[in-house]
């Protein structure tokens, strides 16, 4: 009998704390993709909007974002883009574009890592989203 009181007695706390709160973690709910996850430090270079010109300064890899206009379409997935301080040559692949065209009028903002340093630099795009 007193097996059975302490038995039905632990039960009883133990499921008070499991409905006492609610919230936290819930499984099952499908998370954001990774490339939609833009909060979070990811360091000095990435806390403001970048510039053609400074990201020729910027360390190999290093993450930029730009806003400013795809001018050029050169074949190979290489384009021309310009923003209001100069213009630079960005790798982007057809799936980076999300199935949607822009024209030389669109605004857009492209995201991704730098490649070169100098006159040379280049942009690998990992997004491109209007702004």
């Amino acid at each position: 009998m007193y097996k059975k009181i302490t038995l039905a007695a632990l039960m009883a706390v133990v499921s008070l704390s499991v409905n006492a709160e609610e919230g936290g973690f819930k499984a099952g709910e499908t998370p954001p993709p990774q490339h939609k996850q833009d909060a979070g430090y990811k360091g000095s270079e990435d806390t403001g909007q970048g510039t053609v010109k400074a990201s020729r300064d910027m360390r190999k890899d290093a993450w930029v974002t730009l806003e400013g206009y795809i001018i050029k379409d050169h074949g190979n997935n290489r384009y021309d883009f310009r923003d209001q301080t100069g213009t630079m040559v960005i790798m982007a692949p057809k799936k980076v574009f999300d199935g949607k065209e822009y024209t030389a009028e669109d605004k857009v903002r492209v995201s991704g890592y730098v490649k070169g340093k100098g006159p040379g630099t280049t942009l690998n795009a990992e997004r491109i989203e209007e702004p």
